[in-house]
C-alpha cells in the first residue's frame, strides 16, 4: 500500500522527515518497504519563455534559441522540433541535475555556445500519461498561465516534490489498506492527535428507500454478501478530475481515468472499501441481484475479457444478465461512457474467500480483490458511499439524490475482550497501569468499557487477550521491554505409559539395525493402487479440497504405501539390505466420536518394513518378538492370513490377541510397487 505524506498529513500532524517517520511507523508495526522522494532528483530546473528561434549556421536539424528565465536570458541549441516562440518550457540551467544523476553544465553545440538545456516529460522522469497533450519526443510545453511563474523551480510550480512511504500490510490489517487507516497508525506513532476529516460523514444521516429512481437490489446469496449500499447521482458530467484529486491516485499508483471512476478508486484507496459505478441505464429492469452466477455464465469485465464463471462465484446482475464480478471488476456492459446522465455507486461488502476463489479461478487479482479477500468490514460500507456523493459535491460532477438503498441481513459483531491487566503485563514483561493502557488503547480507536476491551467496526482483527497485549506492545514500545531469560520449571518431566512404549519399541528396531523414517500423510491414488490396498480401504480415504498437487490428493487410510515408495525408492538407487521403520498416522473419513462432537479416524501405526539378502519371514517374526518382549506382551496367537489381496498369497500371518489383531507379518504382492 503507497500513501503520499501530504495525504497522511489530513489526518495527522507530521513534523518529522519521511525518513525518520518511515522508521518510526516500521517500530510500531506499520512496516515501510521503501521511501520514494519524488522531485529530489530534479535540481536547479527553472519555468522558461521561448523569446527567439532562428536556424543553427552549421547544423540543418538545431535551432538556437533565447529563452527567458526570469532573472536572465540565455542561449540554448535544441533539436528539438515541436517548440514555437512563445511556448513556456522547463530549463536545465548551468549546474543543474535530472533524474538519472545526469548533470548539466554550459557547452558548444557544432561551433555555438549552449547555456542549458529544456527539458521533455521523460528526462524529468514524468509519465507522459499524467499529462495530457505531451509527446514522447519532444520538449514538454507547459500551460500559458506559468509565465507569472519565469525562474522559479519546476519541482515547486509543477507540485513534483511528493514523498511516498510503501507499506508492507499483513493479511491481518485490511484496515491499514486505506490512507485512513494508516493516518490513525501515524497518529498513535507520532503520540499526536487523530484528525477525522471525514466526521461529518460518521455523523450522515442518510434515510433508507426500499426503491430509488426506480432501482431494487436483493441479495440471494447473504452468506457471501453481507451488505449492499446503493446511492444515486443524477444529472452527471464526465470530466477530468481535479489536479490534486489525479496527484493523490498516481501516488498511490492508480491511472486517473475521469471523474466519476476516479471518485470510486480514490474511496477505495482513502476509506479502504472498494466501490463500483454503474451507468444505472445499463441495468435491466432497474434491478440489481446479488447472486452466485449460473453454470458456464459468462461475462466480459472492463478490460475486454471474457470471463467463464461457474455456480461458486458471485455476481452482481439484473434481470438478463451479470453486470459484474462481485468484488473483482464491472462488466464491460455498465461501465460508465460519456453520454453517461445517471450513476448508481455500489459499496458492498463481500464474503473474502470467495472473492479469493473466484479471482484466482478468472486469473484476475485487483486492487478491490486484494481488499475483499482480507475481510471488510460492512460497517465501512455506507460511510464510503456517502463519501463518493460528497465528492461528486465537491467536483460539482452531478446531483445527488436524496436517500440510500442499504440491504443489511446480518450485522456485523463488535468483539469485546476482557483487559485483564495482569495476564497483559505478563505477556509483555510489563508493569502497565490500567490507565497507561487505556491510554494506549484509546489513540488507536479501541474503547474500554467497564473493563471490557470493544473493538471497533475497523479492527476486526482483534479477537483475543493476545491481540490486546500486541497492540499495547506496539505502542508502548517494543524497544523498552526489558530483556528476560526464559523462565520454566526445572523439574522434569515424565514420559506417560504411550511415551515409554514408543521409546522401547524404536530402541529394539534401532538396536536390529533399523533407521526410522518420516513420510508425508498424503498420498496418490496410484499409489494405493500400487499397493494393491484392498477397496474397503480406499473407500475410507479423506480427499483434500485444495491439494498441493495430485500425487498429496488423499489423506493416507494406512501406512503401507508410503512404506512401500520408500523402499522402491532406495531400490532403485541400488541400496543394500534396507531396514525402515515408520511411527507414524493413518486417517480414515469414519467417524468417531470425542467429548465436543466427531472427527475422522486417526491411527498411529507401527510400519517395518525392510528387504535384503539376509531377509526373510522368520527374522521379520523374531524382531516383532523383540518388540512385544520389551513392551510386556507375552501371549498371543499366530494365525495365517489367506482373504487379503493387498499381501503375497500364502505369506503373511495375524499375530492376535483373543479377536485383536495386534499386528500383521507379509511379504508384498509381487503385483505392488517396485
Amino acid at each position: 500500500m503507497k500513501a503520499s505524506v501530504e495525504w497522511l498529513k489530513e489526518y495527522s500532524d507530521i513534523d518529522i522527515d519521511s525518513i525518520t517517520l518511515g522508521d518510526r511507523l516500521t517500530m510500531t508495526g506499520s512496516k515501510v518497504e521503501t521511501i520514494d522522494q519524488l522531485g529530489n532528483d530534479i535540481k536547479n530546473v527553472v519555468v522558461g519563455k521561448i523569446l527567439e528561434i532562428e536556424k543553427h549556421p552549421d547544423a540543418d536539424k538545431l535551432v538556437i534559441t533565447k529563452v527567458d528565465v526570469g532573472t536572465e536570458k540565455l542561449q540554448i541549441v535544441t533539436g528539438a522540433n515541436n517548440i514555437k516562440q512563445g511556448d513556456i518550457v522547463p530549463i536545465a540551467k548551468h549546474g543543474s541535475e535530472l533524474p538519472g544523476g545526469i548533470k548539466i553544465k554550459k557547452g558548444m553545440l557544432r561551433g555555438v555556445e549552449s547555456c542549458g538545456m529544456m527539458c521533455s516529460v521523460g528526462e524529468l522522469n514524468l509519465n507522459i500519461a499524467d499529462y495530457p497533450g505531451q509527446i514522447d519526443h519532444g520538449i514538454m510545453i507547459l500551460d500559458k498561465k506559468l509565465e507569472k511563474d519565469l525562474g522559479k523551480d519546476v519541482v515547486e510550480v509543477l507540485n513534483l516534490k511528493e514523498d511516498i512511504l510503501d507499506f508492507e500490510i499483513t493479511s491481518n490489517r485490511p484496515d491499514c489498506l486505506s490512507i485512513e487507516g494508516l493516518g490513525r497508525e501515524t497518529a498513535a506513532t507520532l503520540d499526536k492527535p487523530f484528525k477525522n476529516p471525514r466526521k461529518n460523514i460518521d455523523e450522515m444521516q442518510v434515510e433508507t428507500k426500499q426503491e430509488l429512481e426506480g432501482l431494487k437490489v436483493d441479495i440471494e446469496a447473504p452468506d457471501l454478501c453481507y451488505r449492499y449500499v446503493a446511492r444515486i447521482v443524477k444529472q452527471v458530467k464526465i470530466a477530468p478530475s481535479p489536479e490534486w484529486m489525479v496527484r493523490r491516485l498516481k501516488a498511490c499508483g492508480i491511472r486517473s481515468i475521469n471523474n466519476i471512476v476516479d471518485i470510486t478508486n480514490y474511496v477505495m484507496l482513502e476509506m479502504g472499501q472498494p466501490m463500483h459505478a454503474f451507468d444505472i441505464n445499463s441495468i435491466e429492469g432497474k434491478h440489481i441481484t446479488v447472486r452466485r452466477a449460473k453454470k458456464g455464465e459468462k461475462i466480459t469485465t472492463l478490460d475486454e475479457q471474457e470471463r467463464q464463471l461457474d455456480e461458486e462465484n458471485l455476481v452482481i446482475a439484473d434481470d438478463k444478465k451479470a453486470v459484474a464480478i462481485a468484488g473483482v471488476m464491472g462488466g464491460l456492459n455498465s461501465e460508465i461512457e460519456a453520454d453517461t446522465n445517471t450513476v448508481v455507486f455500489e459499496s458492498a461488502v463481500f464474503y473474502g474467500g470467495s472473492v479469493r476463489k473466484t479471482a484466482k479461478k478468472v486469473g484476475l487479482r485487483t486492487e478491490s480483490s486484494s481488499r475483499f479477500e482480507k475481510g471488510l468490514s460492512a460497517e465501512n460500507a455506507l460511510r464510503a458511499a456517502n463519501r463518493a456523493v460528497e465528492l461528486v459535491e465537491l467536483l460539482g460532477a452531478g446531483k445527488i439524490v436524496e436517500g440510500k438503498i442499504d440491504v443489511y441481513p446480518t450485522k456485523q459483531k463488535m468483539n469485546e475482550i476482557p483487559l485483564d491487566i495482569p495476564r497483559i503485563n505478563n505477556l509483555l514483561g510489563t508493569n502497565l497501569s490500567k490507565q497507561e493502557m487505556m491510554a494506549i488503547l484509546e489513540k488507536i480507536g479501541i474503547k474500554v468499557e467497564k473493563d471490557m476491551v470493544v473493538a471497533p467496526y475497523f479492527r476486526m482483527d482483534l479477537e483475543f487477550l493476545a491481540d490486546v497485549a500486541e497492540e499495547i506492545g506496539r505502542f508502548y514500545g517494543y524497544d523498552k521491554l526489558d530483556i528476560t531469560l526464559m523462565k520454566a520449571d526445572t523439574t522434569l518431566g515424565i514420559r506417560n505409559k504411550e511415551q515409554n512404549i514408543k521409546k522401547k519399541v524404536k530402541e529394539v528396531l534401532v538396536n536390529n539395525g533399523f533407521s526410522e523414517i518420516y513420510t508425508y500423510g498424503f498420498v496418490s491414488e496410484k499409489e494405493l493402487e500400487l499397493s494393491n490396498i484392498r477397496k474397503e480401504i480406499k473407500e475410507c480415504a479423506i480427499t483434500i479440497q485444495n491439494p498441493l498437487s495430485d500425487e498429496y490428493k488423499l489423506m493416507r487410510p494406512t501406512t503401507i504405501p508410503s512404506m512401500m515408495q520408500t523402499l522402491a525408492t532406495n531400490a532403485n538407487k541400488k541400496n543394500q539390505n534396507v531396514k525402515l521403520f515408520d511411527l507414524s498416522k493413518s486417517y480414515k473419513n469414519t467417524k468417531q466420536e470425542i467429548e465436543n462432537g466427531e472427527v475422522p479416524l486417526q491411527e498411529e501405526i507401527l510400519t517395518v518394513g525392510m528387504y535384503g539378502e539376509e531377509v526373510d519371514f522368520y527374522r521379520l517374526k523374531g524382531i516383532i518378538e523383540n518388540i512385544f518382549e520389551a513392551i510386556g506382551i507375552h501371549r498371543y496367537e499366530i494365525e495365517k492370513e489367506t482373504e487379503n489381496t493387498s499381501y503375497h498369497p500364502g505369506r503373511c500371518a495375524n499375530l492376535k490377541i483373543g479377536n485383536d489383531i495386534i499386528a500383521t507379518l507379509r511379504r508384498s504382492s509381487p503385483t505392488g510397487i517396485r
